[in-house]
């Protein structure tokens, strides 16, 4: 996403001007309740556009020449068939070892799709990004039906990797990493951002400064311009509020950058949700 043809740069917007100028700009502002220490401002400028991670680098044991650099991208059709197959999860996963990662462990369960959650809380894990695998040069460059498909079960909060076929519409490999968190999706974001809304405490100022730019509703996440990160608990040390945050990491926690279409940023830097346990906190970064 870019701003008249600029990147997007993030702003600092904290402020020790004093509780009366805050008050003198309401109209302008997001008010968080007193009591947790927060005024989160509208502010103009860009957000640098946040990137998904792109493909694993080539494990650096194996010689160059045996890994294949792409074999072409997948199809829109062909992204949203491997996610299907993928969160549908028919059949056990092949026996093909687990590739190398952190705490990296094989689906110990078949592969039915039984009892993983997406952000939502719906059935079925939560599509991340979809690529095609790398290939030893030997094999032929046409693409051969496979798809490497990334999703996140918040029933066990792990991130769950899937090698599909896509011709034959069935799972070839599974394996599950704890602790790691990939870039939010748009629908996580929008995840986020409903859950900000639920918050009484911060949901009336989220509406308040819609309202205040557009003169309209705030009524779906959808009506806003959102960029999300991952957030861990470990960036939070030694600030107020880092115990409500100390789970993300093994939680699914992320930071929103929110954007009013036409309009500016609403500040929402201090605040970090947790999709997992579905609840928002405010800290002092």
């Amino acid at each position: 996403m870019t701003d008249n043809g600029n990147g997007w740069v993030m702003r600092d917007n904290a402020t020790h001007k004093g509780a009366a100028e805050t008050r003198g700009r309401r109209h302008r502002r997001w008010r968080v309740s007193a009591a947790l220490g927060l005024t989160a401002v509208l502010a103009g400028g860009a957000i640098a556009a946040l990137r998904t991670a792109g493909s694993p680098a080539p494990d650096p044991s194996q010689p160059a020449a045996a890994i294949a650099s792409h074999s072409g991208r997948l199809t829109p059709d062909e992204s949203r068939a491997a996610s299907r197959i993928a969160v549908d999860a028919a059949t056990r996963p092949g026996t093909t070892p687990a590739r190398g990662g952190q705490d990296v462990k094989k689906d110990a369960k078949q592969d039915t799709g039984s009892g993983e959650r997406n952000a939502a809380g719906g059935s079925g894990a939560e599509p991340l990004d979809t690529r095609r695998p790398p290939r030893a040069k030997s094999v032929s460059s046409a693409p051969d039906g496979r798809a490497e498909v990334q999703l996140y079960d918040y029933a066990s909060d792990t991130l769950i990797t899937r090698l599909v076929d896509l011709r034959a519409g069935k799972v070839l490999d599974s394996a599950r990493q704890r602790g790691v968190q990939p870039p939010p999706t748009l629908a996580e974001a929008r995840e986020a951002v409903k859950i900000v809304l639920a918050d009484r405490r911060l949901g009336p100022g989220m509406r308040d400064s819609y309202a205040s730019q557009t003169g309209k509703r705030l009524t779906s996440p959808s009506q806003l311009l959102l960029q999300g990160m991952s957030f861990l608990g470990s960036r939070a040390k030694g600030v107020d509020g880092a115990r409500q945050v100390s789970r993300c990491g093994e939680h699914r926690c992320v930071q929103l950058f929110v954007r009013i279409p036409g309009g500016k940023w609403i500040d929402t830097s201090r605040i970090v949700i947790d999709l997992s346990a579905r609840h928002a906190a405010v800290i002092g970064l």
